[in-house]
């Protein structure tokens, strides 16, 4: 018995600029396809350089939202190899995903955010993007909510929302997940399936925003997944693939996959040399775990065995493209 699952995040659209990574994913075939989030940019990089820069949607009125967002949306929706790979994975009921920041609101947002400005009617905007990510997206387990759960015969996937419930990460009371969210993972642990697969936006302990940040919060999740075997953690956001191990004295509770840069540029550089073509490719079959981490330049394997809980880098492999 074997499952495989493709997954990656973070696709911008500009237009003359071939997505060649959902035709790498295609002729893989995966049985499930995870988009862990940014599927749209509403902004993206730094002023003058960029027509829509980070936070700007804070500024827009809620119609100039819901358009840009409609427009994002219909744009990448209407990239051909985009379709055809959806088309193929809705067809097997393989498609599932969850939001981050660039396909919530904007930049660094928070949905519980006590500081945000009332004129930047926050509330609405996320109604909108909500609304929005289900008409396109249409993969949640549980809408409208955005976090829920899907079994296997061999795993169970857990979908987190790191946006709705969150706040800043400073205070003693900063969350990333919420109450409700924490204790349904509580309860969606309780399984007997051999994997369990977390899937959210944000990773645990690199980029700009991570999970480890709110340290109450974070302390409750590694208690949770530290009970059990056989948990991986799923993340997207910060433009890059990375295989870390667990670290009983770090920050990591669990083997963290985190692939990220579908379709977007590294540097913010408006040329195809910038951009990413980062996906992985995993296999979970009785013995272990089979990861595959791919770029434009080549790919990078591991195994991860089920008995010891232990895993074993297998090389890496340069492009042939």
């Amino acid at each position: 018995m074997t499952t495989t699952i493709a997954l990656t995040s973070c696709t911008r659209y500009q237009a003359g600029l071939a997505q060649p990574v959902w035709r790498d994913i295609l002729a893989a075939d995966p049985d499930y396809l995870f988009l862990l989030g940014d599927q749209i940019y509403m902004d993206f990089g730094l002023w003058p350089f960029s027509a829509m820069p980070n936070g700007a949607p804070k500024r827009l009125s809620v119609a100039q939202f819901a358009q840009h967002m409609r427009q994002r949306y219909e744009q990448q929706w209407a990239q051909a190899d985009f379709a055809r790979l959806l088309t193929h994975m809705r067809a097997k009921s393989g498609l599932f995903g969850v939001w981050d920041d660039h396909d919530f609101t904007w930049n660094n947002a928070y949905g519980a955010d006590p500081d945000m400005p009332a004129s930047a009617q926050l509330a609405a905007k996320i109604a909108i993007s909500r609304a929005l990510f289900h008409e396109f997206m249409d993969c949640a387990p549980n809408p409208p909510d955005i976090f829920g759960a899907h079994d296997t015969p061999l795993a169970r996937f857990i979908f987190l929302d790191n946006r709705s419930f969150a706040t800043p990460a400073h205070g003693a009371q900063a969350a990333l997940m919420g109450q409700l969210q924490m204790d349904f993972l509580q309860q969606q642990l309780d399984h007997a399936k051999p994997y369990t697969l977390i899937c959210a936006g944000l990773t645990l302990s690199h980029g700009q925003e991570y999970w480890s940040r709110y340290l109450k919060e974070f302390e409750a999740f590694s208690a949770m997944v530290r009970q059990r075997a056989g948990v991986i953690y799923l993340a997207g956001d910060i433009h890059r693939n990375r295989f870390v191990p667990p670290n009983a004295h770090g920050k990591v509770p669990c083997y963290e996959i985190v692939s990220s840069g579908a379709c977007v540029n590294q540097l913010g550089l408006p040329f195809e040399f910038d951009r990413r073509r980062n996906w992985t490719w995993m296999r979970l079959d009785d013995e272990g775990v089979l990861v595959r981490q791919i770029d434009k330049h080549g790919t990078t394997h591991w195994r991860i065995d089920r008995a010891t809980w232990t895993h074993t880098a297998l090389g890496r492999s340069r492009s042939q493209s």
